[in-house]
């Protein structure tokens, strides 16, 4: 998840270079959320001190509610996109943190997949987790809610085809340290991005920055799934706060309007159990990238 960045300008050159509906005269625009003066800006944040164990354990080491419900939303959306048109070549996870149900919900769907994050922790944790094949796998769980599945039934070994899938080709494929705001321009055909965008800064223009480097790394036409927290104002990990924007639908669905999308859906989940105290709900968006 941790990402560090802070050229201002590099930032404007990056919203405005992957959104073809901005430009001198249509500037892109995102409600005033924060002040930006009190602002904790992505490049400030305690990344050092972020512990890729604390985070695993206290999000991902057993399957929560909220999970459930969006391995349930992004699945359909990748079964019906998927429908009729050819399989992804290459596919890219941004901000992998220490989640990798991200990738399993792209693995019927795509050869090769990357996982990317700016923390070398992070980066580090991933290739331990894909390089264990002995005794239990922790992410059966959340692999039991695809099992069946149209298209993930005919995945017989996900832990090793996960592995396989990730198999070094520089750049393309594999585990890697990547910023959001730095990825290459129009690579990949599908792509995930959950809990990164609005996790990393407490600052706007960084959220709609994230968002374009995003969407800006897929090739047009791209399905593509997120995943964001509604209303947080941060979080702990490892006793060490980190910040966040309290984003809303609106502002998702605004800024990937503006960045292109088509067929976008944007819910709020709201499930009776939380994985922690602190935000209003998440939120899954969909769609696919406009064709150029």
């Amino acid at each position: 998840m941790p990402v560090k960045f802070d050229v201002m300008t590099t930032m404007e050159t990056l919203i405005r270079s992957n959104n073809p509906f901005s430009t001198s005269r249509n500037p892109l625009t995102l409600p005033s959320m924060v002040d930006v003066a009190d602002v904790l800006h992505n490049a400030d944040a305690p990344w050092n001190r972020f512990s890729p164990e604390d985070y695993w354990q206290q999000n991902y080491h057993k399957l929560q509610a909220e999970d459930r419900e969006i391995i349930r939303l992004v699945s359909q959306f990748f079964i019906a996109a998927f429908a009729g048109r050819p399989l992804a070549q290459l596919g890219i996870d941004v901000g992998s943190g220490t989640n990798i149900y991200p990738a399993l919900l792209m693995l019927p769907w795509t050869d090769q997949i990357l996982l990317t994050d700016y923390s070398e922790g992070n980066v580090e944790w991933l290739r331990r987790q894909l390089a264990d094949d002995s005794g239990g796998w922790t992410w059966r769980p959340f692999w039991h809610e695809l099992q069946g599945k149209e298209g993930y039934d005919q995945i017989g070994e996900p832990r090793k085809q996960l592995r396989e899938a990730c198999q070094s080709e520089k750049g393309h494929a594999g585990i890697e340290r990547h910023s959001v705001f730095e990825l290459p321009a129009a690579r990949w055909d599908l792509g995930t991005m959950f809990f990164v965008a609005e996790s990393i800064t407490e600052d706007p223009d960084e959220f709609r920055a994230a968002l374009a480097g995003f969407t800006g790394a897929l090739k047009p036409g791209a399905p593509f799934a997120t995943a964001f927290m509604a209303g947080s104002r941060g979080y702990p990990v490892g006793g060490t706060h980190f910040p966040a924007l309290p984003i809303t639908t609106g502002h998702v669905r605004q800024q990937f309007t503006e960045l292109g999308a088509r067929n976008l859906s944007v819910k709020l989940l709201r499930t009776k159990h939380r994985v922690r105290d602190g935000y209003e709900g998440m939120i899954v968006a969909t769609g696919v990238l406009r064709e150029s």
